[in-house]
């Protein structure tokens, strides 16, 4: 499928004409179809899809590999977990980390997310905060769960047996009643067979800790946790974790689907820190508005360098004005022809600073190094705007961030890309960068809009 977000959606939503066929007895699962596709499991190499083998074949599989985990110590490490779960029944909120970090001015590693509303919470209420990935040296978390994915199908739980069956029901009628090709059916298949492993791991911790609420980021990708969430009762509440976008494949549904009846496996309610954002949301057809609460700004920020750091940056950058460049996943490629085309054109009186999204590999912008007007640099992007003239991003959440800062960005355009890059632009302003050849110093780019719009403030 396409790279373009709309002409993705577009594919997508044309292969079927009625979304019953993703009906389960009590959900709908076409939102783990879509995401299937949008992932593209299947060209990710080797992925299991037992839940689909005939029974005999599948307790083969399940025991064999259940076998290799109790081997390896996974099972375990997993029975530690509802062990850790038992004893601290009952919380009020149970917050799940995605383990992403910022360093401190002292160097030390502090979760980007949660780390703040986890301070606040805990003084007044019972909170259970566990991590997706372990961070080292942090002993905030009451547990860390990075086996989540390695687990696989190990394990089971009461409900193993039906929920399996009920897959490769709607999975037959997703295929009977659509115009998926046998690629799009296969990443189907994966996509499922994520939901299902997903799902009974956080079916047995939800039962051993029985939360009343869920805190947590992206409903995409996490359809395992809340069908858990929801079969047992337990309220889920999204927190906003960036930039959301009318044109974004999951936060922006056809009209039709706010008309299904069946639980879709959305959020019960997303906090948002900007009524700008609330409008994009309620206007998404899939959740209402009296769900979106606009909250303030939570996620832990640096507003300062240490006295290491400011030297580095001070040596580097001399007299000379910093262009910082806020790269993304999946477009390192587009990055690095900006940045050479830049480079050529570069003034004495500018350097240029890179931060790579934390999630990307980086090894490509290693080339740059050695190089005297080039910083690479993992500082925090909100310190970095301390230190910046100029932004350029492409469709970035740290456009909008910038703004918090007085800097209005510059977007590299893609095609590929340009739905959400026009909508940056239209909704916040700054000057979307056409020709590589141009010099963006020159280009007058000043804020237009209302800060509070955007990050509410008591």
């Amino acid at each position: 499928m396409s790279l373009s977000f709309k002409n993705f959606k577009k594919e997508f939503y044309s292969k079927f004409t009625d979304y019953k066929i993703f009906e389960g007895e009590e959900f709908n699962y076409f939102k783990i179809a879509l995401e299937g596709l949008k992932v593209d499991y299947f060209q990710k190499g080797k992925f299991s899809i037992s839940i689909f083998y005939p029974n005999f074949k599948y307790y083969i599989y399940y025991f064999l590999n259940r076998f290799k985990k109790i081997i390896n110590g996974e099972i375990s490490r997993f029975n530690s977990h509802l062990e850790i779960s038992k004893t601290n029944k009952f919380p009020e909120y149970l917050i799940i980390d995605p383990g992403r970090v910022v360093k401190n001015s002292e160097g030390d590693l502090i979760p980007i997310y949660f780390s703040k509303i986890y301070e606040s919470l805990k003084k007044h209420h019972s909170v259970f905060y566990v991590s997706e990935k372990s961070i080292h040296n942090y002993d905030g978390f009451n547990d860390t769960y990075s086996d989540l994915i390695s687990l696989g199908n190990s394990i089971k739980h009461s409900l193993s047996y039906d929920l399996r069956e009920e897959i490769k029901e709607v999975f037959a009628s997703i295929k009977n009643n659509s115009n998926f090709n046998s690629k799009d059916l296969n990443n189907i298949k994966c996509a499922f067979q994520k939901f299902y492993n997903e799902a009974i791991f956080w079916l047995n911790i939800l039962e051993s800790l029985k939360p009343e609420n869920i805190l947590m980021i992206c409903h995409y990708h996490k359809e395992g946790l809340i069908f858990a969430a929801k079969k047992l009762n337990i309220k889920i509440i999204e927190y906003q974790h960036g930039l959301i976008a009318k044109s974004d494949i999951f936060y922006n549904f056809p009209h039709e689907v706010k008309e299904i009846k069946k639980d879709c496996l959305f959020p019960n309610e997303i906090r948002t820190y900007g009524s700008y954002w609330k409008n994009i949301l309620i206007n998404g057809n899939f959740i209402s508005e009296e769900n979106v609460k606009i909250t303030e700004y939570f996620l832990y920020s640096r507003l300062k360098l240490n006295s290491n750091e400011l030297n580095l940056i001070d040596l580097f950058r001399k007299k000379r004005k910093i262009i910082l460049i806020t790269t993304q996943t999946y477009l390192t490629d587009i990055f690095i022809k900006y940045i050479d085309s830049l480079l050529e054109i570069l003034e004495d009186d500018y350097c240029v600073v890179i931060k790579p999204h934390p999630q990307e590999k980086t090894q490509s912008y290693n080339k740059y190094i050695e190089h005297d007007s080039v910083f690479l640099t993992d500082l925090p992007t909100e310190v970095l705007f301390l230190y910046a003239s100029l932004h350029i991003t492409m469709y970035s959440t740290t456009a909008f961030d910038a703004l918090r800062y007085d800097l209005s960005s510059y977007y590299i355009y893609s095609e590929n890309q340009s739905d959400y890059i026009n909508e940056i632009h239209n909704a916040i302003g700054g000057e979307i960068i056409y020709d590589f050849n141009s010099k963006p110093w020159e280009i007058e780019n000043k804020i237009k809009v209302n800060l509070d719009e955007f990050f509410y403030q008591k």
